[in-house]
């Protein structure tokens, strides 16, 4: 393999911390392990769209991905197929041909640019010689990654689109946004357009859980956004971050009103609220609508007589005079 030499240099201390703290997850190493480990280190920039190995290359490196994310690319003819996808905290190498005996037999290429700390194989099999602790570091990793690949050969074959992709989703939460749908789907073996409905279903989905009835109503007590004249649905949907779509289908669901239903029986509790406490004294009627949030008078006419059965006038008649 022809390592981007131009793009060598001696690693970082805090990127060599995390290539430490993640071979201690396996085995503790030795400081001496550690520093020998940290003098055969290099730092490598690979840009997105670049490949870090080819198919035929020799491969004489392992890597740790310390930023970004690399895919494995196997072609048969003219199908290209993501074998594989490594992120963050990971390492890679060649599948076959790990110690450049024999060629690779597929690409490896950056999905987004990414940064890596690469170590050669030689150097690699001598701290595994000069440290049993590496040696067993380097096995509990190898049986993890067989662990990895057996469950997606296992588990691709008999489980269903929306599994493939719920697993995908469980082993990569940090990663799967970043990653494009093109790669996911050929990752997974499903096809673009199944793929692209199962994320639309995820997504409304997850808006829908993440706002439940309590926090609408919550959110609408605090901070009074129906006294916005002309809110408008797609504007109350941004204020709780989800589709206008999930939110109207949100509001049908816990409180069986449409938005305008939704909101105009806010901004008459509102007004009812105001009655009661007395400080309608320093607005007309007229204006007490307006601070509610109606956007004319026969609106708020309109809307009040339909909810209480009774005009604004009336309502304040009664209210002022019980004997009536």
């Amino acid at each position: 393999m022809s390592t981007p030499l131009h793009h060598q240099k001696k690693p970082d201390q805090k990127y060599l911390a995390a290539v430490f703290e993640r071979l201690d997850y396996f085995f503790q190493l030795p400081l001496a392990a550690k520093a020998q480990l940290a003098e055969s280190c290099y730092e490598i920039r690979v840009k997105k769209n670049e490949y870090l190995l080819r198919k035929g290359d020799y491969s004489y490196f392992v890597y740790f991905i310390i930023e970004g994310i690399l895919t494995g690319e196997a072609t048969s003819g003219k199908q290209v197929i993501t074998s594989f996808i490594c992120v963050q905290g990971e390492f890679v190498s060649a599948i076959e041909g790990i110690y450049g005996v024999v060629p690779a037999t597929e690409d490896i290429k950056a999905a987004e640019d990414a940064l890596l700390l690469g170590i050669h194989v030689d150097d690699l099999e001598k701290l595994s010689t000069n440290f049993p602790e590496m040696h067993i570091v380097m096995r509990k990793v190898m049986e993890l990654y067989y662990k990895i690949a057996h469950h997606r050969s296992v588990f691709f074959r008999i489980g269903t689109a929306s599994d493939k992709y719920a697993d995908f989703l469980n082993n990569y939460p940090h990663h799967a946004t970043r990653i494009p749908l093109e790669l996911i789907a050929s990752y997974l073996n499903i096809k673009i357009t199944t793929l692209k409905k199962i994320v639309g279903a995820y997504h409304k989905k997850r808006e829908e859980a993440q706002l439940s009835k309590e926090s609408i109503i919550a959110y609408l007590e605090e901070h009074h956004p129906y006294r916005q004249k002309k809110l408008s649905l797609a504007q109350l949907a941004q204020m709780f971050k989800v589709s206008s779509h999930t939110l109207s289908h949100l509001l049908n669901l816990y409180f069986q009103q449409n938005f305008s239903h939704f909101i105009n029986t806010y901004r008459v509790n509102y007004i009812l609220a105001q009655l009661q406490s007395k400080h309608h004294k320093q607005y007309s009627l007229d204006g007490l609508g307006s601070e509610a949030g109606f956007s004319s008078r026969s609106s708020f006419f309109y809307e009040f007589k339909k909810q209480k059965g009774t005009t604004p006038h009336s309502y304040l008649q009664q209210f002022t005079n019980p004997e009536l």
